[in-house]
């Protein structure tokens, strides 16, 4: 016997590929001379897309300069998003490297102060309000 709700309660649903308005992510990284990396994200931060990001901020995370982190254009951040900024966060604390978060949208405020994570992660309102933390840690 095949209990599909119980798989279905665990189980993200597969995105349908045929909708009108198919979930996009995207993650761009920007270097500028003498300033912190950016990793500008955009679309939803999830199961399928969670991973994608954690390979970014490990490949990143340990610049001389320092790294923001923009969640600015995130519609959606699920647990395993969630994960990868406290994994990220445990890693520059352990490593003394800095980073910073910049969460100003209700997508991820929320969850964020859900789990009481704004108050443990670096977190600004804004890039340039986190670059010159980032910046200032720096020095």
């Amino acid at each position: 016997m095949h209990d599909s709700s119980l798989r279905d309660a665990h189980v993200p649903p597969p995105r349908d590929p045929g909708s009108r308005h198919p979930r996009f992510f995207e993650i761009d990284v920007e270097r500028r001379p003498g300033q912190p990396v950016v990793v500008h994200v955009v679309g939803p931060v999830d199961l399928l897309t969670a991973p994608a990001l954690r390979l970014c901020l490990e490949d990143n995370l340990d610049d001389d300069r320092g790294l923001v982190l923009d969640l600015g254009r995130v519609d959606f951040l699920a647990a395993s998003g969630l994960t990868v900024l406290t994994d990220t966060e445990t890693r520059a604390r352990r490593e003394h490297l800095v980073w910073a978060l910049v969460a100003n949208t209700r997508p991820v405020i929320r969850p964020l102060d859900l789990l009481g994570l704004r108050q443990r992660l670096p977190t600004y309102h804004s890039v340039p309000g986190a670059l010159r933390a980032v910046a200032g840690a720096r020095v």
